[in-house]
């Protein structure tokens, strides 16, 4: 009796391809759209998230004009109102770098966050989308700003410095939302990033020349106000909405938002990965 051994096929293991890089491209920037619509969504359905950027910037146009502008503007010889609009157009833009930090905090304290890195998905279309949508409430606030700023008397130099002024300070905004986003996938708790936030924004935009000029301030501040990103961004804001020369002002002002891109994309993207 004779027995047949059995054969044996071989088979080839399977090979995985990594999808190319154009692939990946296009599933982030599909990705990010679809955060970003999330978000609009949001905006529309809470209009109180667009009415805080707002309200923030009338607050601080209103409250330096009329209350201590007079003074500053006598003491420096300058159309106050003309120098405090492109400088509260910085910080309209740097409340929402604010919105950014706080909406990721509250979705990464919530859970919202752990749906998204359950999905095969890019991670980083979760912080992109957001701060693409936050740069768009900015460019609604700023709008509005400049429309109260028309009301109490400001003039724009040309339409088109209007419109520059407008893009540069959203620029501006867009790369410290970034910042904002690299603190939130740390700390994760909304409150406590806040007071973070408050704590590098407030000492950097009061000693700035986003509402009084570097002249006024004490000889031993004065190189860091002039240096400093927000007293550049709101040198070059002011130059583009005043129609006066900018000097260097605007490509540093480039420059700040390439090195806070630079840096605080890729930190944000690994500290958002770490999260628990």
């Amino acid at each position: 009796m004779t027995t047949s051994t059995p054969t044996i096929k071989k088979t080839r293991p399977e090979l995985v391809v990594d999808p190319s890089a154009g692939l990946r491209l296009r599933r982030a920037v599909q990705d990010t759209g679809s955060v970003l619509w999330r978000d609009v969504i949001r905006t529309t359905r809470q209009p109180e998230m667009l009415a805080f950027a707002v309200v923030m910037g009338v607050f601080f146009l209103v409250l330096f004009n009329y209350v201590v502008g007079g003074s500053i503007g006598a003491g420096a010889r300058i159309d106050y109102l003309a120098f405090l609009v492109p400088g509260v157009f910085v910080i309209t833009a740097l409340q929402g770098a604010q919105q950014t930090s706080l909406g990721l905090a509250a979705d990464l304290a919530e859970g919202v966050t752990d749906r998204f890195r359950s999905l095969p998905m890019s991670q980083l279309a979760v912080i992109a989308g957001r701060t693409i949508a936050d740069a768009m409430r900015n460019v609604a606030g700023l709008i509005l700003v400049a429309l109260l700023a028309l009301l109490m008397g400001y003039r724009f130099a040309s339409p088109g410095g209007a419109l520059a002024a407008i893009a540069l300070a959203t620029a501006v905004g867009y790369g410290f939302s970034w910042l904002g986003a690299a603190i939130a996938a740390k700390i994760r708790q909304p409150d406590m990033v806040g007071m973070l936030s408050m704590f590098w924004l407030f000492p950097l935009m009061l000693a700035s020349t986003a509402f009084s000029p570097a002249e006024t301030m004490p000889g031993w501040l004065q190189p860091f106000v002039k240096s400093q990103p927000i007293s550049v961004a709101s040198d070059a804001v002011r130059a583009l909405a005043n129609g006066t020369p900018a000097g260097a002002d605007i490509s540093l002002t480039a420059g700040w938002v390439a090195i806070l891109l630079i840096v605080f994309m890729p930190l944000s993207l690994r500290l958002y990965r770490k999260v628990d």
